[in-house]
């Protein structure tokens, strides 16, 4: 899915009333997804600009909508800087608000972070479970931009999270 249309999806699925009359959340962050040791998902998001308080996980073929929410987590106190966490329990801040379903084999998912008023949302990174398999620990997959270095067809990078936190933020 190109940068733009995953942007355009995510101001339609957080802000569709202010996209229409022409204001719409600012895109302050960077969406990453990396695994632990045993192989569960974790949250990497940096906050270049602003802060986040919710993130979602939706069918990436449906985009961000309330009907397409597959996961959904809040933060009590918006994030700010770099976060991670689990997308099973949650932790360092982060509750589950619905729970993360079993990932299914050929099916595209978007994580995508934003603010509840909505001020701003971050770039959503797609994936599949068998992208999410192929990750190492301390891997990151992250939207860093269509034809950049490193980066695949649709605008992602695999890296580690050095490069992620170092370079994430240059892409907005």
């Amino acid at each position: 899915m190109g940068r733009i249309r995953r942007v355009v999806l995510a101001v339609l699925g957080t802000a569709g009333l202010g996209l229409l009359s022409g204001c719409g959340p600012a895109i302050t962050g960077v969406m990453g997804i990396t695994v632990t040791e045993d192989g569960k998902p974790l949250a990497v998001m940096l906050v270049c600009d602003g802060q986040v308080e919710r993130v979602t996980l939706h069918d990436a073929d449906r985009g961000p909508s309330r009907k397409s929410r597959l996961a959904a987590w809040n933060r009590g106190r918006p994030a700010t800087g770099f976060s991670v966490w689990s997308l099973e329990s949650g932790g360092r801040g982060w509750s589950v608000d619905k729970p993360m379903p079993p990932l299914e084999p050929g099916r595209g998912y978007t994580l995508h972070g934003w603010t509840g008023d909505p001020e701003s949302t971050t770039s959503g990174v797609d994936f599949t479970a068998a992208q999410l398999a192929g990750l190492r620990p301390g891997q990151v997959r992250w939207f860093r931009g269509e034809g950049m270095p490193g980066a695949d067809r649709g605008g992602f990078a695999t890296a580690g999270v050095g490069e992620f936190r170092a370079e994430a933020c240059g892409g907005l």
